[in-house]
C-alpha cells in the first residue's frame, strides 16, 4: 500500500510540475510575441518611409533637366538662391 501512495504522490508532483513548466512558458511565450510584434509594427514603419524616400528619388531621376530643376538642385546643393529672393535664418 505504502508503494502506491508514494507513486501517487510522485505522479501529482510531475503533474503539477509539468501545468508549472507549461504556464512559464506560456506567458514567457507571450511577452517575446508582444516584444517581437512590436519590433514588426517598427520595421513596417521604417520600411514605409524608406518606399517614400525610394519613390521621391525616383520621381527626381524621371524629371527633366528643365529650369526648375537646375534652380532647385542649386538650392538644395549649393545653397544658391535668385537676385531678388530674400533669405530668413531660423536659429532653432
Amino acid at each position: 500500500m505504502k508503494q502506491r501512495k508514494y507513486s501517487n504522490i510522485f505522479v501529482k508532483s510531475a503533474v503539477f510540475a509539468f501545468i508549472g513548466f507549461c504556464a512559464v512558458t506560456i506567458i514567457k511565450l507571450q511577452f517575446d510575441y508582444n516584444k517581437l510584434k512590436v519590433q514588426r509594427d517598427e520595421l513596417c514603419n521604417s520600411i514605409e518611409e524608406q518606399e517614400e524616400y525610394n519613390e521621391e528619388l525616383s520621381d527626381r531621376l524621371a524629371s527633366p533637366y528643365d529650369r526648375d530643376y537646375i534652380i532647385r538642385i542649386a538650392r538644395e546643393k549649393l545653397g544658391y538662391c535668385l537676385p531678388e529672393e530674400i533669405i530668413f535664418y531660423n536659429d532653432k
